[in-house]
């Protein structure tokens, strides 16, 4: 009985900390309880409460289960896991528990608002929209379910629905945390920034030491160049949280735009002792080495960096454009051929990809590629340059010739092209030269062969040389030769009706034939 007085005890002063906010004295004292009388499931969950308003999620995780495994049918306990669980990056066994609590209790409507987060972070966004539906079949206005479904639009780059269902929520509740601040994120991905920076500024004057809001702040600062209030705001996350790994990670990205390399460094290995799962520290490490002129070290980074690329990296489009720098061509057209399976429409994607297999010269990809963001983007300039200059590498002129007036057509006066051109008409007048000059050179050769041919005919069969006079009025009739004069030899006549230029056959004995003279004969129909 004393026991169980001293526990009751114990949880009255838990609760009295509690509303008092101070989560350490109310851990302590529902600790002190639980020990007393582990089987109570009321003060694991409380306990489970304070532990998340702590921020400790994985150890409020474990306490809401602890209550779950003592009252099964308890949907409270079912939809804090849940919850917890969708923080801690594990939605679909936060989708079990969920549906659990809305079998258990279909009238819950707050077992359904985690569903949409769920079903968002899967990427499964129609079933996302389809439960916030049912959830206003039986609650009509929830401002919990409007700014989850404003989540699943943002990603879907939906932003005009999504900004209306912030504005809902924040009507609805207008105390909602962070509420504004999400709304601002949408105005600055559109790059909309008085009206982010407005926002931004609204929601810290009601929560001045929310960390989230003051981390976006300097996001917005930093997608506008103005890095020392960038700056400001991330040492001031540091003053509240000094392990605050997003400010340290941000604080480095400042000193590498600083080119202040070796603060940089610093900072990102600071983050991957604070937490060496941190995604981006070996990409910002290599870029590091990169502009220091340490390209093994780059490499090896990038590699780690391509291990898991697909789940891990945002930005695939900067990823690729290191690699290229580090010369990992390969890698490169495999982080862009994923960036085109996830965004099929976008032009610039499509370029890059051109751009990488036309570097490896795959003439024939890059073709493709380049042929596509054409199609998406027909006035892209950058890829009717390339698509170009491929035709011309890969010696497809008449191609490229089509493709020249066609952005002539398109771009005008663009210098890029022009340049192209220049190099194109330089290759028409080449080969145009190189074809007459060729003409000239076949018909000499053939020419060449036709005099060595007959040349060796005639010094092969000299007697068979046709003796016959050039004009037949000079030829005496066979009456008015002496028959006493003596018989000329047929050499000496034949000198007489030969033309002076060609007696030398008959004065030279036969040479034997050339060896090329096979050739010659082999080759005279060409």
């Amino acid at each position: 009985m004393n026991d169980w007085n001293d526990a009751e005890q114990h949880i009255e002063r838990a609760q009295e900390f509690y509303e008092l906010g101070r989560w350490e004295d109310a851990e302590a004292e529902l600790r002190k309880a639980i020990a007393l009388n582990p089987e109570q499931a009321e003060w694991h969950f409380n306990l489970g409460l304070t532990l998340e308003a702590a921020g400790r999620l994985t150890e409020a995780t474990h306490e809401f289960q602890l209550c779950a495994d003592l009252e099964p049918d308890n949907p409270a306990a079912l939809i804090n896991l849940g919850v917890n669980l969708n923080r801690l990056g594990k939605p679909q066994v936060a989708l079990q528990y969920l549906k659990r609590a809305a079998k258990i209790d279909p009238e819950a409507e707050n077992a359904y608002c985690p569903q949409v987060t769920a079903h968002t972070m899967l990427g499964q966004h129609d079933e996302a929209e389809e439960v916030f539906y049912m959830a206003r079949l039986i609650k009509d206005e929830c401002p919990v379910c409007y700014a989850n479904l404003g989540e699943s639009l943002v990603v879907r780059r939906e932003f005009d629905r999504a900004i209306w269902c912030f504005k809902e929520a924040a009507r609805l509740d207008p105390r909602m945390p962070r509420i504004h601040a999400r709304l601002a994120s949408v105005y600055a991905i559109r790059g909309q920034y008085e009206q982010a920076h407005r926002l931004y500024l609204r929601d810290l004057r009601e929560d001045p030491g929310n960390i989230d809001t003051i981390l976006d702040m300097g996001e917005l600062f930093l997608s506008l160049d103005r890095m020392i209030e960038a700056s400001e705001k991330f040492r001031r996350v540091l003053e509240l949280e000094p392990t605050n790994v997003d400010a340290h990670f941000r604080l480095g990205q400042l000193a590498v735009r600083a080119h202040r390399y070796e603060v940089a460094r610093v900072e990102f290995e600071l983050v991957r002792k604070l937490d060496p799962e941190y995604v981006g520290v070996p990409r910002q490490i290599a870029m590091i080495n990169l502009e220091t002129g340490d390209l093994s070290i780059a490499r090896r980074q990038l590699a780690t960096v391509m291990e898991d690329f697909e789940e891990d990296e945002n930005d695939l489009s900067g990823l690729a454009e290191l690699l290229v720098r580090a010369g990992m061509i390969r890698h490169a057209v495999r982080v862009l051929e994923h960036l085109v399976t996830q965004q099929p429409d976008d032009a610039d994607g499509w370029h890059r990809l051109g751009t990488a297999a036309l570097l490896s010269r795959h003439y024939a990809q890059g073709i493709r590629a380049t042929r596509k963001a054409l199609q998406l983007d027909p006035k892209h300039s950058r890829a009717m340059h390339n698509l170009l200059l491929a035709y011309m590498e890969a010696g497809e002129f008449s191609r490229a010739r089509a493709v020249q007036r066609r952005a002539r057509r398109t771009f005008g006066r663009d210098a890029s092209i022009r340049r192209l051109s220049a190099r194109l008409r330089v290759v028409f007048i080449r080969q145009a030269a190189a074809s007459y000059f060729f003409g000239i050179l076949k018909r000499s050769v053939r020419r060449a062969k036709r005099r060595l041919v007959s040349r060796r005919r005639q010094n092969q069969h000299p007697a068979a040389i046709n003796l016959a006079p050039s004009r037949p009025h000079e030829l005496s009739s066979p009456d008015s030769i002496d028959s006493s004069a003596p018989a000329a030899s047929t050499s000496s006549a034949t000198s007489l009706l030969l033309p002076p230029h060609d007696q030398h056959l008959l004065q030279q004995p036969p040479e034997p034939p050339r060896d090329d003279f096979s050739d010659v004969d082999s080759n005279k129909n060409d």
